[in-house]
């Protein structure tokens, strides 16, 4: 029992050690807002005003043991910068959105990254794009030609080069324009649902050592992405920018998942829109973090709060930062740059009145909405109350773990990249448990094992190794010893986006041997074994998981000639690795 407990230990502090060297590491981002159009495309209004809103975003997250860089490349037209002007926010430094200025980001995250001390903890990059997008490629402002563009297959050869620099790196990329499934999937795919790599793109990511990529764009390969003008933005950077804030965390963990991230924006730009967005997990994990908020200091608390839909915006109406549609179930938190905000709040039982604050939020302090002063505003009308035609009310609904449910079954059911999918398929694992004793001897039993499984879709086939001793005084003092090899198969189910469980048939052979204090050794060599076993398993952080598994096995063992057969309980405890 005291190695049980020890294993316990180890186990729990792999899992905070992990928790601790994510939380530790950098952010950078690189920003790009395009507005120009081309090639018979209409110029856009808003991309300037997504990527600020990001670029500020990122700039403002907060945490001691985590520094923000952020890169901006966007030209700001007036209307943009008038914005800014009367909220009282400065501009962020930015440059022109051209193809030497976004090669010399990358360049600038590979030297920031080489600075940095071998054992530091993993850096997380963000690349997000919003503007125009056509077949297999993002526009970016021309330096002489007539266009100037950028494909999907070089901004992964851009991120694939930054793994010798840090081979842990996680990198997400965030595409607001028309047509961006296209820059990810085979050229000419026009496929709506599901991932569709390209052999180039996985490719890249093998070559990449571990540089793990998340993916997620506003639209499918042959579908437009739209802006809304009340928002001032496009309709997908909107859902992003809010979701990253922390109102897509439907479990109040203070991390989104990337599958709450692709689950949230997916549940609010196809209820509004119809849009329906485009996601690959990064590794085939929709359980990676995409933002980890714990530690942040500087938060607006909404927990307190009445339910219904809330919109931050900055204090004179521009620019929106945040929307979310409070539930009564889950706190909501969201991490903000500090600043003058007004908070529109439409209470989900009143479809003609809307109440507004205004407050500030300083750099260091969670501020709670509850103790705010609200202030009633009408709306023009109910309609525009209940958010049909007002967008600064367009969430419709509460988000909530369902949905998150929803998404991950549908992608584990045929959506996943076979790239990931083969690279996830391995499972390697060590054990140690205690059962009972056989043959009616009675006493405890202390095992240890080792387990290999190759996933086959939703069952698997395996193998596991133990060994068990066992004390006895009976007719004399002697120690129990059983060796066994057995081939496994079961069934695997997946339960949200960190729990598996599993059940698993085994058949196979042992030795049993009996050692005397006095000397001599007796058994049976060859034990006829089956068995069963039901578990469950917890992702820790990354592929590593821990596991808890209760087997019964049945051996026939051969005593003076006959065999009796002997069936006895175990539980395990273990941690493995994915691969």
């Amino acid at each position: 029992m005291r190695r049980l407990g020890l294993a316990v230990a180890m186990v729990l502090g792999a899992s905070i050690a992990a928790r601790a060297a994510h939380a530790a590491g950098p952010t950078y981002a690189i920003v790009v807002g395009h507005n120009g159009g081309g090639a018979g495309l209409p110029e856009l209004r808003f991309a300037d005003d997504d990527a600020v809103r990001f670029a500020l975003f990122f700039r403002g997250l907060d945490a001691a043991d985590r520094p923000s860089r952020v890169w901006l490349l966007a030209d700001l037209d007036a209307e943009t910068e008038q914005g800014l002007a009367q909220a009282g926010i400065l501009a962020p430094p930015h440059g022109s959105p051209t193809r030497g200025a976004l090669d010399g980001a990358f360049d600038e995250v590979r030297r920031a990254l080489e600075a940095r001390p071998d054992t530091s903890a993993p850096a997380v990059l963000y690349v997000l794009y919003a503007g125009h997008g056509l077949g297999g490629r993002i526009l970016l402002k021309p330096e002489g030609a007539s266009e100037a563009a950028i494909t999907g297959h070089e901004i992964r050869a851009a991120v694939a080069a930054l793994a010798s620099s840090a081979p842990a790196l996680q990198t997400f990329l965030f595409i607001d324009a028309c047509r961006s499934q296209s820059l990810f999937t085979e050229r000419g795919g026009d496929r709506e649902i599901g991932p569709d790599l390209s052999a180039q793109a996985s490719d890249l990511e093998r070559r990449a050592g571990t540089v793990r990529i998340g993916v997620l764009t506003a639209a499918a390969a042959g579908k437009s992405a739209g802006e809304v003008r009340d928002l001032g933005a496009g309709y997908f950077s909107h859902v992003l920018a809010s979701g990253l804030a922390g109102a897509a965390d439907a479990d109040g963990d203070d991390v989104v998942s990337f599958g709450e991230l692709a689950a949230f924006v997916a549940f609010n730009t196809e209820r509004f829109t119809g849009q329906r967005p485009w996601f690959s997990p990064p590794g085939g994990d929709l359980g990676a973090p995409a933002i980890d908020h714990r530690g942040r200091r500087t938060r607006l608390e909404l927990t307190g709060v009445p339910a219904g839909r809330y919109l931050v915006e900055a204090s004179p109406g521009r620019p929106i930062f945040a929307e979310a549609y409070k539930g009564d179930r889950r706190p909501l938190r969201l991490a903000l740059p500090p600043g003058r905000y007004r908070v529109l709040r439409a209470p989900a039982a009143d479809g003609h009145r809307a109440r507004r604050a205004e407050v500030e939020l300083i750099a260091g302090q969670r501020l709670d909405l509850a103790g705010a002063a609200w202030d009633d505003e009408t709306l023009p009308d109910a309609r525009a109350a209940r958010g049909e035609d007002d967008p600064h009310l367009a969430f419709e609904a509460t988000f909530t773990p369902e949905a998150v449910s929803t998404l991950t079954a549908g992608y584990h059911a045929g959506r996943e990249p076979a790239a990931a999918a083969e690279r996830l398929k391995n499972d390697l694992g060590v054990a140690i448990g205690v059962g009972t004793a056989p043959l009616g001897l009675g006493g405890a039993e202390p095992a240890a094992a080792l387990r290999y499984r190759r996933a086959l879709g939703s069952f698997f086939l395996g193998g596991r190794a133990s060994f068990a001793r066992s004390s006895h005084a009976i007719a004399g003092s002697y120690d129990l010893e059983r060796y066994l090899a057995l081939l496994e198969a079961g069934a695997r189910l997946a339960v949200g986006r960190r729990l598996e469980l599993s059940a698993a048939a085994s058949v196979g052979a042992g030795m049993v041997v009996r050692r005397g204090a006095a000397g001599g050794t007796s058994g049976d060599p060859l034990v006829p074994t089956i068995g069963a076993a039901g578990g469950i398993q917890v992702r820790i952080a990354g592929a590593w998981h821990a596991s808890l598994e209760l087997r019964y096995a049945v051996q026939w063992i051969q005593i003076d000639g006959v065999r009796r057969g002997s069936g006895d309980p175990a539980g395990e405890l273990g941690v493995g690795l994915a691969f």
